[in-house]
C-alpha cells in the first residue's frame, strides 16, 4: 500500500465523531444532516513498506517512491475539508469506516456520553495493523471538535499521524452526499 493511501486510510476516520458502535448507550448530541469535517494534522516516520519489496526496485523508481512519500507526508498538514451525511440510523448503529477494504477496522467505544466520545480503533490486514484512539467533544448539537491519533505499520516502520478535527453542521438536507452509515 502507497503511502498516500495510508494516509489517506487515516483520513477516513475523520468521521468517527458520529461513531456509536451498538454497545453504547448514548451517542454524542449532534444533528443529524449534512455536515462539513475538517482535518489538519502531522505524520511522522517510515510508511511501512516491506523491506523486501524496496529491495527489488530499480534505484531510479524506489527514488520516485520516496519522493511520493515524501511529498504525500507534507500534504497531510494541509487541512482536508470534506462533506458527510449523518443521520438518526448512523449515530445510533455506528459507521462503517472500512476506508478500501483493504483492511479490516474495528472500532470499540470505549465512553459515550451526549458531549464526549472516545473511540479505540484497531484495523489489521495482511501486510499491515493500525492501531489508535480518537476522542471528540460537542461544542453544542452544530460543531465537535477532536483529535486522531494512529501508529500504522509493524516492526521497524511505523507512521504515526496526529489529526486535528472540526466539524460544523451545515444543515439537515444532505442532498447527493451519501450516509456515513453507508
Amino acid at each position: 500500500m502507497s503511502a498516500s493511501r495510508i494516509l489517506l486510510a487515516g483520513l477516513v476516520f475523520y468521521c468517527a465523531p458520529v461513531i456509536a458502535a451498538g454497545a453504547a448507550t448514548v451517542t454524542l448530541n449532534v444533528r443529524p444532516g449534512l455536515w462539513e469535517m475538517t482535518t489538519s494534522g502531522e505524520a511522522s516516520g517510515v510508511p511501512p513498506i516491506p523491506e523486501e519489496l524496496l529491495a527489488r526496485l530499480p534505484p531510479e523508481r524506489r527514488a520516485k517512491l520516496q519522493a511520493a512519500m515524501a511529498a504525500s507526508m507534507a500534504r497531510a498538514a494541509t487541512p482536508h475539508a470534506s462533506k458527510q451525511c449523518i443521520t438518526r440510523q448512523s449515530l445510533q448503529h455506528g459507521i462503517k469506516i472500512d476506508g478500501d477494504g483493504e483492511r479490516n477496522c474495528r472500532p470499540t467505544v470505549i465512553s459515550s456520553t451526549a458531549s464526549v466520545m472516545d473511540i479505540r480503533i484497531e484495523c489489521k490486514s495482511a501486510k499491515h495493523t493500525a492501531l489508535g484512539t480518537i476522542h471528540f467533544q460537542t461544542a453544542g448539537p452544530e460543531a465537535v471538535n477532536g483529535t486522531v491519533n494512529m501508529t500504522i505499520g509493524n516492526g521497524e516502520h511505523r507512521l504515526a499521524m496526529k489529526r486535528v478535527i472540526s466539524g460544523k453542521w451545515l444543515g439537515t438536507d444532505c442532498g447527493d452526499v451519501k450516509s456515513a452509515g453507508n
